[in-house]
């Protein structure tokens, strides 16, 4: 099947969330860990998803032939000034609103800049439809969308990595990391962990890591 990349936009939303619902959700180490449903998710994912939509550094991979979207590195740029990257907003959906709460919570207090850098592209969801794994398009993607990053002033890029597989990736792609938040350590009112730890553990993800990479 030969396939094209492309630079995602706001008419790309449908075919998103179409891929987010089959390669994400049902794969993402913490969706899965907390027994979360693709409905009790999507509203988070498609989100932060959507977020990327229409900036001009986000990319997508297609199906030449039918159009079909199997692929997807989202992202947006941030500066200095701009408020956190992720922001707490409340959903029907209570474990959407819990999962939301996590990442604003991991990512407060993380200076990307340094004093130093002046934009950001901040890689948000990388997404690669089951059927197409193992082929490095998650790195052709992210590859791709440094280089526009930088077209576009971006001195600096950030991802947090939710599974050991986007982690291990960014780590090949020189990206370093600078803060982390084992899973364990999330635990309900009566002092329980909220994720199964023990499907964690097989599949290898327990904790949260955010990287960064000078571009």
């Amino acid at each position: 099947m030969e396939l094209e990349t492309f630079i995602l936009s706001e008419k790309d939303k449908e075919g998103l969330r179409e891929l987010l619902e089959v390669g994400f959700i049902p794969y993402e180490p913490v969706c899965v860990g907390m027994k979360s449903t693709v409905q009790e998710m999507l509203p988070l994912v498609a989100r932060m998803g959507n977020k990327g939509l229409g900036g001009g550094a986000s990319h997508g991979m297609r199906e030449k032939s039918s159009g079909k979207i199997i692929a997807v590195m989202s992202d947006f740029i941030v500066t200095p000034d701009d408020n956190e990257i992720f922001q707490e907003t409340k959903y029907d959906e209570e474990k959407s609103n819990w999962y939301s709460n996590v990442l604003c919570e991991f990512s407060a207090g993380v200076d990307v800049f340094h004093g130093k850098f002046k934009k950001c592209l901040e890689l948000m969801v990388l997404c690669v439809h089951p059927d197409y794994t193992r082929r490095g398009l998650a790195q052709e993607l992210i590859k791709l969308s440094e280089e526009k990053g930088r077209e576009m002033g971006c001195d600096v890029a950030s991802i947090q990595a939710t599974n050991i597989i986007t982690y291990h990736i960014s780590k090949k792609l020189g990206y370093e990391e600078v803060h982390r938040q084992e899973l364990d350590e999330l635990k309900d009112e009566n002092g329980r962990p909220v994720l199964d730890m023990e499907f964690l553990k097989t599949d290898g993800t327990t904790f949260l890591s955010y990287l960064t990479k000078a571009l």
